[in-house]
């Protein structure tokens, strides 16, 4: 790998695609304000460039919203222009890309090349800047491009004091992320949270302070077989009159490529007063890593006269030897991230007090050797979680303002209609036709409401589709059903919907949610009653003697499929709300969000019995940040379940009551990760509503295999009462006895203040991790259960105030120090419907 040389001081150039147009605007100096950029046109600009040089420098708080859509542009946010913030209009910076492919060897207009620093695709040298759900990308690739040696691609050049980064996307191959001091000496600081960077070679770099916390750090597989050399996370070169340089804490590191093959760092020497300064601590590290010399040399520099040292780190790539400076727990406490950012005048992004740290309870003992079914001892200790949740502010929803209203002409006997009705459902057009009749205008979402009238107060209906902007608003006592004739549902070329088949997805969801900031909502009455939507899971599908849960049941026998309906479907819709209204009898999953950002399900009570296999509660799927909170769940199966096939993150689940179902779940599918999920004063009972107990009764549960299985990180799990439940604590990493390449490993757990009572005589609860390299790293504090019994294995476990002891094959305890308090617990019953 070659050294590095300096940085060329090459101011950006601005580079607009052909045609662009650029509007005009008027903004009144000295007052905040807020400016629109899309590429389409139908912002104020259509370059994210024209807005900021609209924007004026008079340190008023400006900022500029971006619309989804990729923007191909260099970017510059000069000094003078202070306090602005560039926000990503969904919040997803999937959506929106900044995105140019200027190489440090790249060719400029008039001559000469750009240097490195000149290669950005966006410099911000401002000072109290906030960019947040952002992408921001260098295309360079030098594949494509064999003539330019110097391959230096940046994508963010940070290059102003107090600069907050949230929520986004840093994206390039060499040289991704410059945190840069103009002047070496200057205190010139910036904070980086739950961000995605990816990169190879020194993709982290400078000599700026910069805090990189909750972030996922992708080291991208250049083809280096073991013992080789994929790539350099970072290469600092910290002024020596610096205490702090860069300090990544509370993250993660993933690399794809083989073992042996990452370095955690090397120090970047370009003048006599540069010694790198860098921390990584309480952070997830790969087998990539390593383990043996994660740091090395640069330019005849020894890594051994800069500033590198490790705290509490955990994974596969985190080992402790010569070669690897760990600080003291005395130590730690001077370097956090508050710590950092501090400076001369106290600036503190974080929320946390310097010299805190976010890892708790506190580890009283530890030894360097782990031994098997050891109650103290565990070498490396696993990090206590940073979940924060949801990084939305999220209040109680209000109904939109109604478009128009649909009035029921209906009322069902005992959930039946006439048999031409249920062949036809009378209600399917001209519910659709008024959804598709309303738009959303500005803004603000419109209702289509289901509106009571002249007595009549049911609708039967076959699938539904819901358009952005367009929420569904059922009146009190409204009850939407669905049809039971399986032809409306089908989905050509798929297996026949109501039957059982070797194939899945014969059938369509009965609401499909399709497009940004619709929703499901209710009216509820002053006695508690709020609209339903009966999926009619019990009712034999049309034309047979078979429900739908015998389907299900028949499947499980026969080891194929059930063709079953969802009763709702929400894909890619990014702000979507369900509120305050009644999901029942579900004939499969009750509501699927499925790759979007921004998901608040609120007052929602899901009835279904604990034996209608397959119905799952809430699944967020791929999904960025998600509220569930204050609703009633009842199901026959998880009665929340975190799937990870897609990256999901960001989650908060509070104040829930379950009723027979399968747990609070994360997986099974977790290939690409689940991560910052805040569990906080929720009840599971392992009844149901009519007092049958769930055939797998399960109150917080992590499960996956090989088969599906990624990393599950920052989860905690706070104030949590179960009671009736056959496994109360679940992490189970050979779910199912499922096999493949995949990697499940769960790690940054916290378990804090939970109690279970009532528990089963045979009650067991389960600490599995998946092997040596890939243990489970959980922390309990506080934690009672009144049924013991553990199933342990591979696990490093933090345990303060329970009366859990663990015994197996690579089980290592550590003592700790309570810091929680026992939740009082009280179990309400399901509410009358």
């Amino acid at each position: 790998m070659r050294g590095r040389g300096l940085l060329r001081g090459v101011a950006a150039v601005l580079v607009m695609g052909v045609g662009a147009v650029v509007t005009s605007c008027t903004i009144d100096p000295g007052s905040a304000s807020t400016v629109t950029v899309a590429v389409d046109g139908s912002g104020q600009y259509r370059t994210v460039q024209a807005a900021i040089d609209a924007v004026p420098a008079d340190g008023a708080a400006h900022t500029i919203i971006v619309a989804k859509g990729t923007y191909h542009e260099v970017v510059s946010v000069p000094a003078t222009k202070a306090r602005l913030t560039i926000k990503g209009a969904t919040g997803n910076p999937e959506d929106v890309v900044i995105t140019f492919g200027n190489a440090s060897g790249t060719a400029k207009p008039g001559g000469g090349t750009y240097g490195t620093e000149g290669s950005a695709t966006a410099t911000f040298k401002a000072p109290d800047l906030t960019v947040t759900g952002i992408t921001i990308a260098n295309s360079f690739n030098p594949a494509a491009n064999p003539s330019i040696t110097n391959t230096q691609a940046v994508a963010l050049a940070a290059e102003g004091d107090r600069q907050v980064y949230t929520n986004d996307r840093i994206i390039s191959t060499q040289d991704t992320l410059l945190a840069w001091s103009p002047s070496a000496t200057a205190q010139t600081r910036q904070y980086f949270r739950n961000d995605i960077v990816a990169g190879t070679v020194d993709f982290l770099f400078g000599n700026a302070t910069a805090v990189f916390d909750r972030v996922n750090l992708q080291m991208t597989d250049r083809g280096a077989s073991s013992g080789g050399t994929n790539g350099v996370l970072t290469a600092a070169n910290t002024d020596v009159s610096k205490k702090y340089g860069f300090l990544i804490t509370n993250s993660t590191v993933d690399a794809a490529g083989a073992v042996d093959t990452e370095y955690l760092g090397r120090p970047w020497h370009p003048t006599p007063s540069a010694v790198a300064q860098v921390v990584i601590r309480d952070t997830v590290l790969p087998a990539a890593i390593k383990t043996a010399s994660p740091w090395t040399d640069m330019s005849g520099f020894s890594w051994k006269s800069a500033r590198f040292a490790e705290y509490h780190n955990s994974g596969p790539g985190a080992t402790v030897n010569a070669n690897r400076p760990q600080l003291t727990d005395t130590q730690a406490t001077a370097y956090t991230a508050a710590s950092y950012l501090a400076g001369t005048d106290g600036w503190n992004p974080t929320g946390a007090t310097a010299g805190t740290s976010t890892a708790s309870p506190t580890p009283t003992s530890a030894s360097t050797t782990p031994t098997s079914g050891s109650t103290t001892g565990a070498g490396a200790s696993p990090a206590g979680s940073a979940a924060t949740g949801d990084t939305r502010t999220v209040s109680q929803p209000v109904l939109p303002k109604i478009c128009a209203t649909v009035a029921s002409t209906l009322t069902l006997t005992s959930r039946a209609a006439t048999a031409a009705q249920e062949s036809a459902p009378p209600d399917t057009a001209r519910i659709q036709k008024t959804i598709d009749g309303c738009t959303q205008t500005g803004s603000a979402s419109v209702g289509v409401r289901l509106s009571s009238a002249g007595g009549y107060a049911d609708f039967l209906s076959g699938p539904l589709t819901l358009r952005r902007g367009v929420v569904l608003v059922l009146d009190s006592g409204v009850t939407l059903y669905a049809s039971r004739n399986p032809a409306d549902y089908q989905v050509s070329g798929k297996p026949t919907c109501g039957t059982v088949a070797a194939g899945m997805g014969g059938c369509t969801a009965f609401i499909t949610v399709s497009g940004a900031n619709a929703g499901v909502e209710g009216q509820r009455a002053a006695d508690g009653s709020q609209g339903r939507i009966d999926g009619r899971g019990d009712t034999t599908v049309l034309g047979t003697s078979t429900t739908w849960w015998d389907l299900a049941h028949q499947a499980q026998v026969s080891g194929g499929n059930q063709q079953n309906p969802r009763l709702m479907q929400a894909n890619n819709s990014d702000n979507f709300t369900v509120y305050d209204v009644d999901l029942l009898n579900s004939a499969n999953f009750h509501l699927v969000y499925s790759g979007g950002t921004g998901l608040t399900v609120w007052g929602v009570r899901i009835k279904t019995p604990a034996t209608a296999r397959n119905t799952d509660g809430i699944d967020p799927a791929g999904a960025t940040d998600v509220t569930i909170r204050d609703s009633y769940i009842a199901d026959g199966d998880d009665g929340i379940a975190i799937k990870g096939n897609q990256a999901s993150k960001n989650i908060t689940i509070a104040g829930n009551h379950f009723y027979g179902t399968h747990g609070i779940s994360i997986g099974s599918e977790t290939s690409a990760g689940v991560s910052n999920v805040l569990v906080e004063d929720n009840t599971l009972t392992g009844t149901d509503p009519w007092g049958t107990a769930s055939g797998s009764s399960n109150g917080i549960r992590i499960k996956s295999s090989p088969a599906n299985g990624g990393t599950v990180s920052d989860i905690a799990y706070t104030n949590t009462c179960i009671t009736a439940t056959k496994a109360p604590i679940v992490f189970d990493t050979h779910y199912a006895n499922g096999t493949g390449t995949g990697t499940p490993y769960f790690t940054r757990i916290i378990i804090s203040g939970l109690v279970a009572t009532g528990s089963p005589a045979k009650a067991s609860s389960t600490f599995v991790g998946l092997d040596a390299a890939h243990p489970l790293g959980v922390t309990l504090d506080q934690v009672t259960l009144d049924v013991t019994t553990t199933t342990a294995a591979y696990a490093k476990i933090i345990a303060a105030a329970t009366d859990l002891s663990f015994s197996g094959t690579g089980v290592s305890v550590i003592k700790g120090t309570a810091t929680a308090s026992p939740p009082v617990c009280s179990f309400p019953p399901f509410p009358g419907l």
